[in-house]
């Protein structure tokens, strides 16, 4: 379990760091998935290691991340790919670590300066915000919250493969809660925005973070109402109405989008 308290010292090279080469995080080839590597190590074999970003304590002992950069990487010792590639592969809370190490480096590194001033800013409050001391603003990692939602019609269940994602399965609908509105209000917008219908009896499922680069996913459920499929082309590549027994491909049940789906499935048993 990992402590969310941020170590104020910097690393040493006996410490565990999480390295990521832009938005792939690196691993040892034969090693366990998603593992951290002690920082002497990677400061040996790659030519730039930078952001070193304190994350928690892991079994008492300070966690980092960091940045690499190299030309050509050492493919007899190191794989490198994107956080969707250890979904299942991993326990959820290993995940859930690995993602908050990706968060707060994005977060540090996109926080340099001040957003008011244009001033440095710094690690404050125990390591939990960044300040600018010129105008005193501090600013704490910032998380999207957004609603995702399994729509159902009696025992079919509506699923939908977002643009670009080249139909390698199909998910719950989802969007981006916007300022003033109830997570209940952004289900029915997203609803009515992503596939043209009304829907009522919204229910909360759960939430889980999503390291994408920092969303909150809001998991709801909720019953059609009226209106037929009508897709918006600049987001949604097809929907369809399921039957139980004729589901296309679906995401892993460790996503909220597949805990959605599968819990459904199972009211239905």
């Amino acid at each position: 379990m990992l402590n969310f308290t941020r170590p104020t010292s910097a690393a040493g090279s006996s410490d565990l760091v999480w390295p990521f080469q832009g938005r792939h995080l690196v691993s040892e080839l034969m090693g366990s998935p998603g593992a951290p590597i002690p920082l002497g190590q990677l400061m040996s074999d790659f030519s730039v290691v930078k952001d070193i970003t304190p994350v928690g304590f892991l079994d008492d002992k300070p966690v980092f991340a960091c940045l690499v950069e190299t030309t050509n990487l050492d493919v007899m010792k190191y794989t490198s790919g994107n956080l969707f590639g250890l979904i299942s592969r991993i326990a959820a809370e290993q995940f859930d670590v690995i993602g908050r190490a990706y968060q707060l480096l994005c977060w540090e590194k996109d926080h340099r300066h001040c957003g008011r001033c244009g001033g440095e800013t710094s690690l404050a409050d125990k390591g939990q915000s960044r300040a600018c001391e010129p105008c005193g603003l501090s600013v704490y990692p910032r998380l999207s919250p957004c609603v995702i939602v399994l729509v159902t019609r009696d025992e079919e269940l509506l699923l939908a493969a977002g643009v670009g994602s080249n139909r390698r399965f199909y998910s719950c609908l989802a969007g981006f809660v916007e300022p003033g509105e109830t997570c209940e209000q952004a289900v029915q917008r997203e609803v009515m925005e992503e596939v043209g219908m009304e829907v009522g009896e919204i229910e909360y499922h759960g939430s889980q973070p999503w390291p994408f680069p920092g969303q909150l996913m809001l998991g709801f459920t909720a019953k059609w109402r009226k209106g037929e499929i009508n897709i918006d082309p600049e987001e949604i590549d097809d929907a369809v109405w399921c039957a139980p027994d004729n589901l296309p491909p679906v995401p892993p049940p460790f996503s909220i989008a597949g805990q959605l789906i599968n819990g459904f499935l199972k009211s239905l048993s």
